[in-house]
């Protein structure tokens, strides 16, 4: 049975999350990380200081490191997805320049870059406002986030070139 300490030994973090951290690290098996990691990860604590995991080599946390840092691959400039996003910005907002990146490969992720008059006297904010705006229903469905988004009127594009 685990015993827990008092609140005033208490490390600066969790329990449950120097259990978790010991789980990733150590094995795929989360009873067999449990029974056997479990009073290493208490007995580290005993000591008053808490010190981090050893970092693990195993190519599990090697891959999920890679992954979750790493953007995806870039998808096709020319896709459906990107081209019903870009036409509808277009009309919506009169944009002279529509640009919509898919990220993620799959449509999931992308950013956007629109230049527009409409966006003369807008700020920032009210600006991505207006394009969330125009692309609502993607949202809902297709796209699951704009992972980055610049808009600016002619005059800011032609000072930026």
């Amino acid at each position: 049975m685990l015993q827990m300490r008092s609140a005033a030994t208490a490390a600066p973090c969790s329990l449950a999350t120097l259990l978790l951290r010991r789980l990733s690290l150590y094995s795929s098996s989360p009873v067999y990380s449990i029974r056997h990691h479990a009073p290493a990860a208490l007995s580290s604590q005993s000591s008053g200081t808490w010190s981090p995991p050893p970092l693990s080599c195993s190519p599990r946390a090697r891959g999920f490191s890679a992954w979750a840092s790493s953007s995806g691959p870039v998808g096709p400039a020319e896709s459906p997805a990107t081209k019903a996003l870009e036409a509808k910005i277009k009309e919506q907002l009169e944009a002279d320049a529509v640009t919509v990146v898919d990220t993620s490969g799959d449509g999931r992720h992308v950013v956007i870059d629109v230049v527009s008059k409409v966006f003369e006297g807008k700020s920032a904010v009210n600006r991505q406002r207006m394009v969330y705006k125009a692309i609502w229903e993607e949202l809902q469905s297709t796209v699951h986030a704009v992972d980055q988004m610049t808009t600016k009127t002619p005059a800011e594009a032609a000072a930026n070139k």
